[in-house]
């Protein structure tokens, strides 16, 4: 009897023990994006306050510097960026490595008796501190030992901002910088004009809000007064957003959505369609929306510094066959237009809704899939 109760006290025992080694390993860390996996191991890493770059690499260093900040300003610590120092337990090593298979945005992160980042590209080191620092959020006795390779899902993760309909000052633009990247959102599009509806205003197109938010010196008084951004400010605020990882894609939308533009030139309007509709028949609509692109397209420090602009292309009326077939040959001018400017097109998908004959480039052109069509 003795022995039976020793034996099953002994697997009681062993079972424990079992139990609270499986239960010490560390669960997947909360973060956003969700990590792509995760190794646990167990116990934490507590953090020396020492940042060690072992790359003399100008924008790792940068990189080093803004993390160090961000630790500081966000946990009230007291955090510093070192170059070539030999790791000690809890510091965070920054390193770029030749595994190509990270691509841009990939690294490995490794918690054990100190914290080892590496990445194919700076982007994938900067991205990494930001995992680190939503980790240390949700651990003040220090990180979680395990390790993860992390890479993005998707290439472009965006947010849309419609500053044309509803003025967003600059200040808010770049906090909203600040927290995109934070969780790695690298795409703002801003959505620089457009107009409310005239069943708001009295059914009156002349009584109706518009705006267009960007400074032009090539049509002066084109922007709204005291609710617009100076081209200096877009441009600062483009390089504010690249050193955070995230890319602004600017958006003038036509040829619908342009009441700003028909108030400022009323013989641009269309006389068949809502008065928010460019005239596409006309001449002197695309020597005016030629003129515009260009303004913010041309020169060796363009003021659209980004790889890609939208140019809209939504919602124009499709009433007759001719409609549908000059729509398609303006949006097709100016995709072609802007990348003579070297840019990637975006737009927002009409084709079905302006179905037709006459062809439209496509190839290397993003389509944002966002209605039935």
């Amino acid at each position: 009897m003795n022995k039976r109760l020793l034996t099953m006290m002994c697997v009681a025992l062993l079972s424990g023990n079992a139990t609270c080694a499986w239960a010490q390993q560390n669960e997947k860390p909360f973060v956003i994006p969700e990590l792509v996996n995760w190794d646990a191991s167990n116990g934490v890493c507590k953090l020396s306050g020492r940042i060690l770059l072992s790359s003399k690499s100008s924008e790792v260093k940068r990189i080093g510097a803004l993390f160090a900040e961000d630790f500081n300003h966000m946990l009230n610590l007291s955090w510093k960026a070192y170059e070539q120092k030999k790791a000690k337990a809890g510091d965070i090593v920054l390193a770029l490595d030749g595994d190509a298979s990270l691509g841009e945005e990939g690294y490995k992160l490794e918690v054990g008796e100190y914290v080892k980042v590496s990445a194919y590209k700076p982007k994938g080191l900067y991205w990494a501190t930001r995992t680190i620092l939503q980790m240390s959020e949700g651990a003040p006795n220090g990180l979680p030992k395990g390790k993860t390779i992390d890479k993005p899902q998707y290439a472009l993760r965006g947010f849309m901002l419609d500053v044309g309909r509803k003025y967003i000052p600059m200040s808010y633009l770049r906090k909203l910088i600040k927290v995109l990247s934070y969780y790695k959102v690298n795409t703002l599009q801003l959505h620089l004009n457009d107009n409310g509806f005239k069943q708001y205003f009295g059914g009156d197109w002349a009584k109706t809000s518009a705006a267009f938010r960007l400074e032009s010196t090539t049509f002066p008084g084109l922007a709204a007064k005291g609710a617009s951004y100076t081209k200096q400010e877009f441009i600062d605020l483009q390089k504010e957003a690249e050193a955070l990882g995230v890319e602004i894609i600017p958006e003038i939308d036509v040829p619908a959505h342009c009441l700003a533009f028909t108030h400022y030139k009323p013989e641009l309007a269309s006389k068949d369609c809502d008065t928010d509709h460019l005239d596409i028949f006309k001449p002197e609509t695309y020597k005016f929306i030629d003129a515009l692109f260009k303004e913010y397209l041309s020169g060796k420090s363009p003021v659209f510094r980004g790889k890609r602009v939208n140019i809209g292309t939504d919602e124009y009326s499709n009433a007759t066959e001719e409609l549908r077939e000059k729509f398609r040959s303006f949006a097709d001018h100016y995709i072609r237009y802007v990348e003579s400017f070297g840019k990637q097109v975006c737009i927002w998908s009409s084709f079905k809704h302006s179905y037709g004959k006459t062809p439209i480039k496509l190839n290397n052109v993003i389509a944002y899939a966002w209605s039935h069509d």
